[in-house]
């Protein structure tokens, strides 16, 4: 059974002090996701879990100009885009807002991951502005961002203040390992 855990090997707190705005969002690195081939089988909801394959970076700039970057942790667990099945014909659990939702899955669950840490309003508040600033720079339709913005900030607090545990797994874990590929498989020609 894979093994999880409670916070990543080296915690970092991605908040910045008190209530900041941000001004502007990039991103610095690709998205990389896995998805186990038993995930299926071990379901804890509707769908199977994903892990970030490796760290994913992005950045944001603050209202004096200074770019800060968050890391999404390796081995976070995510179930992608959280949406209300009434609303997933408009908008799905992939579309040009995932990378955007895992940044903010993160940021919803950081405060867990840093000793004596409670979840915090401001905190809240820069995880759903950093959601909408990186829909914006994925040039997600402005109507459309701005709903799943309104959506999370709406219906999100208790998803953020309740503790999750299991938020992370081991990449190095035998059993991951196992089932990477390391290298494709020559094909041979036979004539």
């Amino acid at each position: 059974m894979l093994q999880r855990f409670d916070r990543p090997a080296l915690p970092v707190d991605p908040y910045p002090v008190g209530v900041a705005k941000v001004t502007a969002f990039r991103y610095d690195s690709a998205l990389v996701l896995l998805r186990l081939k038993d995930a299926v089988k071990l379901r804890n909801g509707e769908d199977a879990d994903y892990l970030t394959g490796r760290p994913f970076l992005v950045s944001w700039q603050d209202a004096k100009g200074e770019w800060r970057q968050i890391s999404v942790p390796a081995g976070l667990v995510t179930d992608l885009t959280s949406v209300p099945r009434v609303l997933r014909a408009i908008i799905g659990r992939v579309g040009p807002w995932l990378e955007a939702a895992i940044v903010h899955d993160y940021l919803y669950i950081a405060w867990q991951d840093i000793a004596d840490r409670t979840p915090r309003d401001e905190n809240r508040q820069f995880a759903d502005d950093i959601m909408l600033a990186a829909m914006n720079e994925a040039r997600v339709m402005p109507w459309m961002a701005r709903v799943i913005h309104w959506a999370v900030s709406t219906f999100g607090g208790k998803a953020y203040s309740n503790r999750t545990e299991d938020r992370y797994v081991d990449l190095g874990d035998p059993e991951i390992q196992s089932q990477l590929a390391l290298r494709v498989p020559r094909t041979v020609d036979v004539d």
